[in-house]
């Protein structure tokens, strides 16, 4: 007999495993198209509670090239019957081969080129992977809503659309679709009609009459509550669940404003005969699909919520998507930046229209710090992925508004738009690339930008850039010495330097960087009081300022833009001088704008000591609720601090006006680890709030003890019947937790199993925070390896796989090869010791068996 343990198993089995060899991801093109698809036609039957469609698809296409047959994309589709007309013959049954991931019809004989024909398709599906979700009560999860919705993108609609499901072809489409009473049906374009059948099912009829890419079609059945209004004569329409009848104003009510400004910047006119969003259930974010937006429903708020929560920010990035994603489409995933770059920038154009240019500039401040993190290993033009979802990452996003910022700044207000009217107008319902939007702009200014779209869109990284500064009195020179650290060739770029004279107007000053070092000399009749650089964000850099310290107090005072009082004051966050933190205490105090505010907070934290918390303790109820909540976090940085401590205790007990801020309070003092953490969290568990934000607090807290007093919780939260918000929080608190305490292989075994079961039927979201959790617990996940596996294989969805193909990895690269070796040695020392021992038991209960056996023969 010889026993191994599992972990045993899982190690061996990782050790022994071929390591991979590096891969090279697969180069994407645009998909090739034998056919051009005019049109689909769906008629259909959906049976929500029983997650079953029937139905059938008519395609009209014309042949680009001869063919014989025609192959569409459709996964898991139940074929009934197949028919095909063409060259005046009436439709008839036709050949077919159903693989089960794609349609293979053909034609009886050669489709010439430029010939037409109508292929209908019959068929039925069934709980399909991807493409159609269904949701439905529980036992486990009873207010649950019956809803079905799809999600498209990328290359998800062909598991209930038989289509060329790539963003290259562009065909009009209609549904008309059964659904039973009491439903609303929601798809693209008008609606045509609406009729009640004698067994009270309901019939809709939507047509999208514009061109489009099949991964935008889209179809939610469901039980809404339902407004609508207009805007310049167009139906704009609202759904949501009817228990959120009364927070539908507070989240789109700026709506029309927004279709207004989009309208009159891009020059062309809202496109599409109606716009629709829907928040369904189980959705997080948005889907820009053709005039009918899906949303998460979590975009719904209470006014308490809303002191410092707006859906402006995703409404505005997916209306926005109506003309970049909709109107023009991306050729190809490798020029995702088009439709995710527009959509991220026009939601800051929306904020600098409603809320002023502070808003703009923190929001493009946000978006090159996330664009520099994020985008140094690939450029925003990236032909090789393994799948198109991971082409939605910081590239497509931040990097590609702050793109398009430095292009706006680059060739003046007036030229930007009218460069994106050209654009637009000259690519309406087609795909486009890249190089069509830097034709547009070359067209429109006379200017050329292959070195600028060279420089940002095909190169990964951005430049890392020192600039001294020095002032000589003697010759009244200001001295700017710029230095690119990056390893990579230098980029081209304009720098702004402005100087603050007394007595005189500010003095912009241009210079274009082009090597790796640049020195500019600037004659001044007086020393400047104040010397910005690239004031106007015009250039995605990570910039690091060398000058005095009496230059960068007066920035922090007197800075006239959000990033100058910004830089200062991070400036400042290292020193722990009284000096320094009584200027940043000053300037917390003036500061008018919210996004400084949590900035200098920020600082303050950081430079940490009783001044800097003496000043955090007396802006604990400072009015912002977004500095109080800054506030509040770098508080929890004081660890052993007892005014600190009882500060935050305070703020717990008796909360506060904002959901985020006590949730906020919640979780800082967790961090201070007081000995009553235990009994406050468990308290802040029963307290409901807008998306769950203090209870994820209060679990988060409880994976920050040191010891393993709540991981029983932590376990029973993230089960089935939890709220999701809440399941993702206790997902996350358990692998910290494992990283925090020393806990014995069954408490970790434990942890593993919990986390392992949410990988099965679970919202995509929920998943990866899953996924993630196992993650970041390295090698003592290793025995749900196997799983993550399967996941990696078979999760109908890219980013899920990539996340578990990345856990994967991780994972099985955590321990160095010798550690394993020497560990496994030791475990399998351990068993053969045990196994002597049970050997030596059971020989003897073997001996006293035969002895009975010859006693009873006697």
């Amino acid at each position: 007999m010889f026993i191994v343990t599992l972990r045993i198993l899982f190690t061996l089995a990782l050790l022994l495993e071929p390591k991979p060899a590096p891969s090279t991801e697969p180069v994407h093109f645009a998909a090739d198209r034998p056919f051009d698809i005019k049109h689909i036609a769906l008629d259909m039957k959906v049976e929500v509670p029983a997650k079953y469609v029937d139905a059938t698809a008519t395609i009209d296409l014309v042949a680009l090239r001869n063919g014989s047959s025609v192959r569409f994309d459709a996964a898991g589709f139940d074929v009934k019957k197949v028919t095909v007309a063409h060259g005046g013959v009436a439709g008839k049954e036709a050949e077919y081969e159903n693989d089960g991931q794609g349609i293979e019809v053909s034609f009886g004989d050669t489709l010439k080129v430029g010939t037409a024909a109508k292929v209908s398709i019959t068929y039925s599906i069934h709980d399909p992977k991807s493409g159609l979700h269904f949701f439905a009560p529980s036992k486990s999860e009873p207010d649950v809503p019956y809803v079905m919705w799809s999600q498209g993108e990328s290359t998800d609609n062909h598991y209930w659309v038989p289509c060329f499901d790539h963003p290259n072809e562009m065909q009009t489409t209609e549904i008309t679709v059964t659904v039973a009473a009491g439903n609303e049906a929601v798809s693209n374009g008008k609606l045509i009609s609406k009729v009640t059948n004698p067994d009270k099912s309901v019939t809709f009829h939507w047509s999208q009459e514009q061109p489009h890419a099949a991964y935008l079609m889209t179809l939610v059945v469901g039980e809404f509550y339902v407004e609508q209004e207009t805007w310049r004569g167009k139906p704009v329409m609202y759904y949501v669940p009817p228990k959120e009848k009364d927070n539908l104003k507070r989240s789109f009510e700026k709506t029309p404003k927004m279709l207004e400004l989009f309208s009159n910047l891009t020059g062309v006119e809202y496109p599409w005969d109606k716009y629709a969003q829907v928040c369904v259930e189980g959705f997080g974010g948005g889907m820009e699909n053709t005039s009918a937006t899906t949303l998460t429903p979590r975009t719904l708020h209470d006014a308490r919520a809303h002191l410092d929560t707006s859906s402006d920010g995703l409404v505005s990035h997916e209306l926005a998507h109506q003309w970049f994603g909709d109107y023009v489409t991306c050729k190809d995933w490798a020029h995702t930046w088009l439709n995710e770059g527009f959509a991220t920038y026009m939601s800051a154009v929306w904020s600098e229209h409603d809320l002023g240019r502070d808003e703009y500039d923190y929001a493009i401040m946000g978006d090159m710090k996330s664009a520099i993190e994020g985008g140094k290993k690939a450029p925003i033009v990236d032909r090789r992925y393994e799948n198109a979802g991971e082409m939605f990452d910081s590239r497509a996003y931040p990097k590609g508004a702050s793109v398009l910022h430095m292009l706006r700044h680059h060739v003046g207000d007036e030229k930007f738009w009218s460069s994106v009217k050209r654009y637009l107008n000259a690519n309406g319902h087609h795909p486009v690339e890249t190089t069509d939007l830097r034709e547009a702009f070359e067209e429109e200014t006379g200017r050329s930008l292959e070195q600028f779209f060279y420089d940002w869109t095909d190169r990964a990284g951005a430049p890392s850039v020192t600039v001294s500064y020095d002032w000589s009195e003697e010759d009244k020179l200001a001295k700017a010495t710029v230095k690119q650290t990056q390893e990579s060739e230098a980029f081209h770029f304009p720098l702004e330097i402005e100087f603050h004279i007394d007595g005189q107007e500010p003095k912009l000053h241009h210079g274009d960087v082009a090597e790796k070092e640049h020195r500019f000399y600037f004659p001044l009749s007086k020393r400047p009081r104040m010397v910005l650089i690239d004031p106007n964000q015009a250039v995605l850099m990570e910039l690091k300022e060398n000058k005095s310290q009496k230059l960068w107090l007066e920035q922090l005072t007197h800075g006239p833009h959000v990033l100058d009082r910004i830089r200062a004051a991070r400036s400042l966050e290292e020193s722990k001088s009284d000096k320094d933190i009584a200027a940043l205490s000053g300037a917390l105090k003036n500061e008018k704008f919210w996004g400084v505010g949590v900035e200098i907070v920020n600082a303050l934290g950081k430079a940490g000591g009783d001044n800097a918390r003496d000043v955090l303790l007396a802006s604990t109820s400072i009015e912002h609720p977004k500095v109080r909540r800054a506030v509040i976090e770098q508080l929890g940085t004081f660890l052993g601090d007892e005014k600190v401590t009882a500060a935050l205790r305070e703020i717990v007990m008796k909360g506060d006006a904002s959901y985020r801020v006590e949730a906020e309070a919640v979780e800082s003092y967790a961090k201070l680890q007081p000995s009553d953490v235990s009994a406050v969290l468990a308290t802040a568990l029963g307290r409901p709030s807008h998306g769950e934000e203090i209870r994820s607090s209060a679990l988060a807290g409880l994976g920050k003890q040191p010891n393993a007093d709540g991981l029983d919780t932590l376990i029973e939260w993230t089960r089935r019947g939890k709220p999701r918000e809440c399941r993702q929080a206790a997902a996350r608190a358990l692998a910290e937790l494992s990283k925090n305490v020393h806990l014995p292989d069954a408490a970790m075994d434990r942890i593993v199993t919990a986390l392992t079961e949410c990988l099965h039927g679970e919202q995509f979201r929920f998943e990866q925070s899953a996924i993630n959790a196992l993650r970041d617990m390295g090698r003592d996940a290793s025995p749900a390896v196997p799983t993550l596996r399967a996941v990696a294989a078979n999760d109908p969805s890219d980013r899920v796989r990539k996340t578990a193909k990345d856990a994967v990895e991780k994972i099985t690269a955590a321990t160095p090869e010798q550690v394993q070796v020497k560990e496994l040695r030791e475990d399998l020392n351990k068993v053969r010791d045990e196994n002597k021992e049970l050997r030596k038991r059971l020989e003897k209960l073997e001996g006293k068996s035969a002895k009975s056996e010859h006693e009873e023969s006697e």
